[in-house]
């Protein structure tokens, strides 16, 4: 197997998530070639005629079927389920991973719907980042051939990132008191990352020596998500906002300056976020849906019903209450991310790869 060549379509060239250079470095070591192509809608040259691929991975659909408009997302689309085509019929093996069933802007979604459906069906295997996922995918698809589904884990991000601050000095450098519970939402903000509901949350609860931190991004440069967030925040110096984007070298600054990391996300399927909290050894309060309910547990995370109401606020509160438990917590969570290490996950992708070709 040591000729296997694979492409990853399309390639993620952003230095902040260091998912599929993982990957890629591991399935490497395990003798695959990997390569990448970009989202452009002419890569089956790419894939026959320079690299003479075996296995075209696919990865996230939707810079494919969602552009500026419904008439440029429909061609694109057209052209890209055209070529998937072509290569299965010239004998190059389709390998979907899922990392979502649907765009989170929610675009063009029945064009989207109908072409994830085309791409269920004509991949020769599909890669779901748990069970949850996997059942999700089938029912949503209505797939019959469960045995071409595998389930195969989101890789951790340990020794991804620097992590060599202690939380003292991240706190001083951020100007928080050592004393203070620390919550942090971090990452890019966008609606259905559920920033203002927790913004709404904690303002309700306000109880005293807690911080809530909100670092990140606001995606496309929202002028209104920006403003809504302003308003909630302004004026509240138990709320530290730091918009912009966040680099390599500062994750581990708030990672490690705070006691738990929040996820109020209203929709999701997998979340590399909660690894990447994991694998800095931190509690975790989230939804207990999708992915998120299988990678962490009621030990080192408070889970939550999202469709109760107040089950984030109940959530947030029994963090406080347990407040001298959250570095057990998140060592814990430490210990359940090394199980997802990217050796693992690489053997686990060759062995789909190997069966594609088999089969």
């Amino acid at each position: 197997m040591s000729s296997l060549k694979s492409i990853f379509l399309p390639q993620d060239k952003s230095s902040d998530n260091p998912y599929q250079t993982q990957l890629a470095k591991h399935l490497v070591e395990v003798g695959v070639k990997v390569e990448g192509a970009s989202s452009k809608a002419f890569f089956l040259p790419t894939a026959v005629n320079e690299w003479k691929t075996d296995i075209l991975h696919i990865h996230w659909l939707h810079s494919f079927f969602i552009k500026s408009n419904m008439l440029k997302s429909l061609v694109s689309s057209v052209i890209f389920l055209c070529e998937l085509v072509i290569l299965r019929l010239i004998g190059v093996k389709i390998v979907w991973t899922v990392h979502n069933l649907k765009n989170h802007d929610n675009q063009h979604l029945k064009l989207e719907r109908i072409c994830t459906a085309i791409v269920a069906k004509t991949a020769h295997a599909i890669i779901a980042h748990c069970e949850a996922a996997k059942y999700e995918l089938i029912t949503t698809f209505n797939l019959r051939n469960h045995e071409k589904i595998f389930v195969v884990p989101h890789g951790n991000y340990i020794d991804c990132y620097k992590n060599n601050l202690t939380q003292t000095e991240a706190r001083r450098i951020l100007g928080i008191p050592d004393s203070n519970l620390v919550l942090l939402f971090l990452g890019l903000l966008r609606p259905y990352k559920g920033v203002l509901e927790l913004l709404e949350t904690f303002k309700q609860w306000h109880p005293d020596g807690v911080q809530l931190v909100i670092a990140g991004k606001i995606w496309n440069d929202s002028l209104e998500l920006a403003e809504l967030i302003n308003q909630k925040v302004v004026g509240d110096d138990s709320i530290k906002f730091i918009p912009g984007f966040v680099a390599n070298e500062k994750i581990q600054l708030y990672m490690n300056a705070c006691d738990v990391v929040v996820f109020p996300y209203r929709d999701v399927l997998t979340s590399g976020a909660v690894l990447l909290a994991m694998s800095f050894g931190r509690a975790c309060i989230a939804p207990r849906k999708g992915c998120i309910k299988e990678v962490l547990d009621d030990t080192g995370s408070f889970l939550y019903d999202p469709n109760i109401e107040e089950s984030l606020f109940h959530a947030m509160n029994c963090a406080i209450q347990k407040k001298d438990k959250m570095l057990g917590m998140g060592e814990h969570n430490r210990q359940l991310a090394e199980q997802y290490s990217w050796d693992r996950i690489a053997e686990m992708t060759l062995k789909v790869y190997q069966w594609c070709l088999s089969s």
